[in-house]
């Protein structure tokens, strides 16, 4: 007789944990000594600085929200499925989550750049070609979170047949 199995992928399902965990925290921020500090979510700008930079989301943030929900969702998904596709499901939600993390860092490169600093680290930018300003930036948990939350079903896509909690129905 043959007997149906109901696999779980435990990793994928601790992957989805991983990246909303990294939603509530801030992947970046950015301290000026004139305005104080800023957190920037990969939904929301936080602090003084969005009055300087107009908004507190743009749309650029609400497709990026959307697309790391996606990822989130098809982790889960994932962590049901058997086979072929159980890895891609998880391989495609991994190399989606790297493709948000990176955007993400490229558009706070440029908002760094702005001040003619790097992503992360100190520096005297210059704040309306007036003043020089003290001015701090640096990567925060979400991020890493994030990127281990990219790994983490990109492994599980290797190893699906492995990783699976079986029950006999």
């Amino acid at each position: 007789m043959n007997q149906k199995r109901f696999g779980i992928n435990v990793l994928a399902f601790l992957s989805g944990i991983v990246m909303v965990v990294a939603m509530f925290y801030p992947w970046w921020s950015i301290k000026l000594t004139i305005m104080g500090q800023t957190d920037i979510y990969p939904y929301l700008v936080d602090g003084p600085l969005s009055q300087l930079v107009g908004y507190k989301r743009s749309p650029q943030m609400t497709i990026l929200t959307g697309l790391l929900i996606a990822c989130i969702l098809l982790c889960l998904v994932g962590g049901f499925l058997r086979g072929k596709r159980a890895r891609i499901v998880l391989a495609v939600s991994g190399v989606l989550t790297f493709l948000a993390a990176w955007r993400f860092a490229a558009r706070m490169a440029e908002v760094a750049g702005r001040f003619s600093l790097s992503i992360q680290g100190y520096g005297r930018g210059s704040f309306g070609g007036f003043a020089k300003v003290d001015v701090w930036t640096w990567l925060r948990p979400g991020m890493y979170l994030i990127i281990i939350g990219g790994v983490l079903p990109i492994v599980a896509s290797v190893f699906v047949p492995k990783l699976k909690l079986n029950k006999a129905q």
